[in-house]
């Protein structure tokens, strides 16, 4: 792992900088890199995509990369229920 996490790294998706989110401990994670904008394309469209498999689900994704992996790129789980999602499409 870097000593240093780059903190120049955005999310190809909207181009927001990517911002450092430590992991819960029981997932082994340490910190991770994190799009957090509500208006991330990726985002917005996740809840739709995950209520065509379970239209009871309230998760989605943001866009996130895991430094001690080399950045390497994954969809982090996160919660977007609907009126979440109503009040971020404003």
């Amino acid at each position: 792992m870097e000593d240093e996490i780059r903190t120049d790294r955005k999310c190809p998706h909207c181009g927001q900088l990517l911002e450092p989110w430590m992991g819960p401990p029981e997932t082994g994670w340490g910190i991770l890199l994190v799009c957090n904008n509500n208006q991330c394309p990726l985002f917005l469209d996740s809840n739709n995509t995950v209520a065509e498999f379970n239209p009871e689900s309230k998760l989605g994704f943001r866009y996130a990369e895991d430094p001690a992996n080399n950045y390497t790129s994954f969809n982090l789980a996160t919660y977007c229920g609907s009126s979440y999602m109503d009040m971020c499409k404003k």
